[in-house]
């Protein structure tokens, strides 16, 4: 084993818990100095102080888990200040490590998280409203239906009258570690959910009234190996659909003598389902993680 060029001694140690969403640090300062007593070139000697374990490279680990430890196991190196102290024989280094992994209290045992979350805005959308009081409501199953609604024509029943549908638009994040998912498994996996609809409840929503419009993935500003991926969803009270007249050869509604709509039916795009669980998948193919998933969904305090 070589003789060691340097010796160094830890001079502060400070750590800081972040809440959910912000990044739990380290920072120690540590005093290097040369073993023969020499001058320190720094920005020539660096790498030597990095290959003898001094001072870490970036994205080093903090640590090996071991007992007691919590999320300490999971910081890494991010930043590095240094100065030469006066004379010249030793540099004074400011490190800094942190993570963005935090211990679920809930939980009895150890449980960790990244952030996650969601979020809620409410919308309307407009359609043409041709019956009120329908005797078939909007259905619930991922098909169109054949009948009649039903109901009584309004007025000016033969054109449809503009109507605002409630909505909300859901966007539900998760921060994710590229150490343990890569990004480029991310087209495959969250991907999958685009343009479908939930064939399970999900999030207090019944079956079939979600949709997913679309899922974005980036790297976040909290470290080397985090990103972000966000599915972008849709909550309809009409479980997309609209009353559609039937019509004739000349795409005009076929009317009836008061000149109204003689059939309305409901009718929406077709799209395929899939059980939005599935976004926070567990350790096994096909299972749900429903404790990062109620986080997400429910909150902290549930």
């Amino acid at each position: 084993m070589p003789t060691p060029v340097y010796a160094s001694t830890t001079n502060s140690y400070s750590g800081q818990v972040g809440e959910l969403g912000q990044p739990s640090t380290i920072r120690i300062t540590k005093t290097v100095w040369r073993v023969d007593g020499n001058g320190i070139d720094v920005d020539n000697e660096i790498s030597a102080m990095e290959a003898e374990g001094h001072i870490p490279v970036y994205n080093q680990l903090w640590a090996t888990a071991s007992a007691g430890m919590s999320w300490e196991q999971y910081a890494r190196a991010r930043t590095r200040d240094y100065e030469l102290m006066p004379g010249g024989l030793a540099v004074r280094f400011t490190l800094t490590y942190s993570t963005m992994y935090y211990l679920d209290p809930a939980q009895s045992v150890a449980y960790y998280h990244l952030p996650c979350a969601i979020e809620y805005a409410s919308k309307v959308r407009s359609v043409r409203l041709y019956r009120t009081g329908w005797s078939v409501a909007p259905p619930t199953t991922s098909a169109n239906i054949s009948a009649d609604i039903g109901g009584t024509a309004i007025g000016g029943g033969h054109t449809g009258q503009t109507y605002q549908i409630n909505q909300v638009a859901i966007r539900i994040r998760q921060t994710l570690d590229a150490s343990e998912t890569a990004m480029t498994a991310m087209y495959a996996d969250k991907f999958n959910f685009v343009q479908k609809r939930n064939s399970v409840a999900f999030g207090g929503f019944p079956a079939y009234s979600l949709f997913c419009e679309g899922v974005s993935v980036a790297k976040t500003g909290n470290g080397f190996e985090f990103y972000e991926v966000v599915f972008d969803v849709l909550f309809d009270s009409w479980y997309h659909f609209e009353q559609v007249p039937t019509t004739g050869e000349d795409s005009l509604p076929v009317l009836n003598n008061l000149y109204q709509p003689t059939e309305v039916k409901w009718t929406r795009l077709g799209a395929s389902t899939i059980d939005f669980n599935l976004m926070f998948p567990g350790a096994t193919s096909g299972s749900v993680d429903s404790v990062w998933r109620d986080v997400a969904l429910k909150g902290w305090w549930t």
